[in-house]
Order: structure tokens, then C-alpha cells, then sequence
């Protein structure tokens, strides 16, 4: 009889065995937004956190405007974070992030996150949260991690009287230049005052982009503790622009021979467009779009730049239908491109 119950449960181990292998394992959602794709957490418990995530479109989801939600809530008793990350690496250049929320008025325990990351040690993050403590003012943070080493990080106040904020980080491999202002900008606002807070790490910590670093956004619960506080469980990004990241690049590691300014795709086009240039040397770049009657009505980019290839993501906004021209200066190169808003 013994001999018996041990081949019956031998045999029905080896039922579920077989049962295991030949079940199709859940395919990793996947979206795309701002020009490439991400792939969507889920699962847990683990960090940050430790959290449950979630890839439900209820949690993450695009609205018809293309833009980009991330929701924290709560399923059966259980509350569920929200986090996407690029599908390829990125690199060194200009890693900026277009947010819609009161992210100044989250609940002490949810954070946001916007970061590069590879492991613990290799990573650079803006983040805004209160971190558990509720008169917590400096809510806003630029981090390079590891960020218990003095100097790497950086806490600033960030009071919102508008939802649109833009922040960045210029990642180079000898300094990480970090800004955060109020509305949207693709390049540099219209005057100092609409900086929340600027930043320059320049330290040793500065991660190499050979560590194959991905872009991630995340909104979640610091230490896993529930939120008290429901009004703000909701973060919206409006666009993300990251240095340009493609196959050939991740293959290809040489620098541009020389300076270019491509053609926007698409063209014609309604409401958005990407412009890609390149740049064979280190310079000043202003990347502006003007009206056909020469008025600027648009700086995308007005910064200092390594040599690499970059994208720009241009929203036509409140722009009218038309023709319009963008130029690239860098250093002593100058070009202009044509290209067509219909609305």
C-alpha cells in the first residue's frame, strides 16, 4: 500500500509537471509611447517598496491625446504601483519628461519616479515625494545614486500653482546636469523665472552608458504603506524625450561624422512631430521653429551638447495650420528645414 501512494503521488507530480511546462507563460504588456516602447511591471511583492505592481490598463494605460497614465489603486484589499520602462537602453544626452499633476500635493507615502536604471549603484533619478513625514516640504529630489554618498543628491521645494511641470537631466559622462520648471518647454523657457530648481552633479558616482541604463517612470508607495490621502493617485505624462535610441545605435557606437539637421516625420503633420539631428563636436545648440515670416514661436532646444545624435519631439499645441521652418545652429553649422502643420 505505501509503494502504491508513493507511485500515485509520483504520478501526479508528473501530471503537473507536464501541466506546468505546457502552459503559456503571461506575455509582458507592452506599450508605446513618445516615440518607442515600453514594457509594463507587474507582479510583486518587490521593490521599490516592496510593492505590488500592476499592468492592468486600469493602471497604465494611453488616452486619446497619446498621452501616458499611471494610477495607483486598490484591487480586492490590495494596493497596486504602476511603473514602465523603455524595451531598449538608453544613453548619454538629454533625458526630459512633460508631467501633468499636483505632484507637489501627493500623499506623504506615494513617490514618482523618473530615472535611468540598471541596478542599484547605476542610476540617476528625479523623484517628488514626501517620503512618509507630512510637513515634509522639500519634496522635490535629484539623485545619483548610491544616494547616502554626501554630494550625491540634491532637495529642493517645489510648490505648484499650475499640474504641467517639465523636468530633465542632461546625463554626460563627466557631470549630470538636472532642471525642473513650471509648464511645458522643450527647450529653455522663456526666463529664469520659471525654474523650480537647477542642479550640476559632476562626481564619481556618474554611471557610464555602457551599463545599458533604461528610461523608467514609476508612481508608488514608499515601504509598501497605504496611501491616507486618495486626491492625488494619479500622475499623467504628457511626452518624454530621450536621447535617439535604435538598433543601429546599440550596434554602432561611432560618432557622427558631421553635423546634420533631418527631415521632421512626419511631414505633414497634426499634432506632433519628431525632429532628429546630429552633432560631430561638443557645442552650443538652439534648435528653433519660426513662422514663415521669420517670428520664433518655438526654442526646442537652446543647451550645450555632446557629439551624438538626438531627438526632439515638437507639439504643434496652439500653432495654427501652416508652414513653418525649423533651424539648428551648432557651433558654426546652420540649416533650415521646411515642414507642414494641418489641423
Amino acid at each position: 500500500m505505501r509503494k502504491l501512494k508513493i507511485k500515485m503521488t509520483m504520478a501526479v507530480l508528473g501530471l503537473l509537471l507536464v501541466v506546468l511546462w505546457q502552459a503559456p507563460l503571461r506575455a509582458e504588456r507592452i506599450i508605446h509611447f513618445a516615440g518607442v516602447d515600453w514594457k509594463v511591471k507587474n507582479g510583486g511583492p518587490y521593490g521599490p517598496g516592496p510593492n505590488y505592481w500592476s499592468d492592468s490598463p486600469q493602471s497604465v494605460w494611453i488616452d486619446s491625446l497619446g498621452r501616458l497614465h499611471l494610477k495607483i489603486r486598490k484591487e480586492n484589499g490590495r494596493w497596486y504601483c504602476a511603473e514602465v520602462r523603455t524595451v531598449n537602453p538608453t544613453h548619454y544626452g538629454e533625458h526630459r519628461f512633460l508631467v501633468n499633476g499636483f505632484i507637489d500635493r501627493m500623499d506623504k507615502n506615494i513617490v514618482l519616479g523618473l530615472f535611468v536604471y540598471a541596478d542599484d549603484l547605476d542610476e540617476i533619478d528625479i523623484e517628488y515625494s514626501k517620503w512618509g513625514y507630512e510637513g515634509k516640504t522639500d519634496v522635490g529630489s535629484y539623485t545619483v545614486q548610491p544616494y547616502s554618498t554626501p554630494g550625491n543628491q540634491h532637495s529642493f521645494e517645489s510648490p505648484l500653482d499650475s499640474a504641467k511641470t517639465t523636468h530633465y537631466f542632461d546625463w554626460q559622462s563627466g557631470y549630470v546636469m538636472f532642471g525642473s520648471m513650471h509648464g511645458y518647454f522643450y527647450g529653455a523657457p522663456p526666463s529664469d523665472n520659471y525654474y523650480i530648481a537647477r542642479w550640476i552633479y559632476s562626481g564619481s558616482d556618474n554611471p557610464s552608458d555602457t551599463r545599458n541604463l533604461h528610461t523608467h517612470i514609476n508612481l508608488w508607495l514608499n515601504n509598501g504603506e497605504a496611501p491616507q490621502d486618495l486626491s492625488v493617485l494619479e500622475v499623467i505624462i504628457k511626452d518624454v524625450v530621450q536621447p535617439l535610441n535604435t538598433s543601429a545605435l546599440e550596434t554602432n557606437t561611432q560618432l557622427p561624422a558631421t553635423t546634420e539637421l533631418e527631415p521632421n516625420f512626419p511631414n505633414p503633420f497634426n499634432p506632433a512631430t519628431t525632429i532628429e539631428y546630429a552633432i560631430d563636436k561638443p557645442c552650443l545648440v538652439d534648435l528653433s521653429v519660426y513662422t514663415i515670416r521669420g517670428q520664433k514661436v518655438k526654442q526646442l532646444v537652446h543647451q550645450f551638447r555632446s557629439p551624438g545624435r538626438y531627438r526632439v519631439r515638437l507639439n504643434a499645441g496652439d500653432l495654427a495650420s501652416g508652414i513653418y521652418f525649423y533651424k539648428l545652429k551648432a557651433g558654426t553649422f546652420t540649416k533650415v528645414r521646411k515642414m507642414l502643420l494641418v489641423k
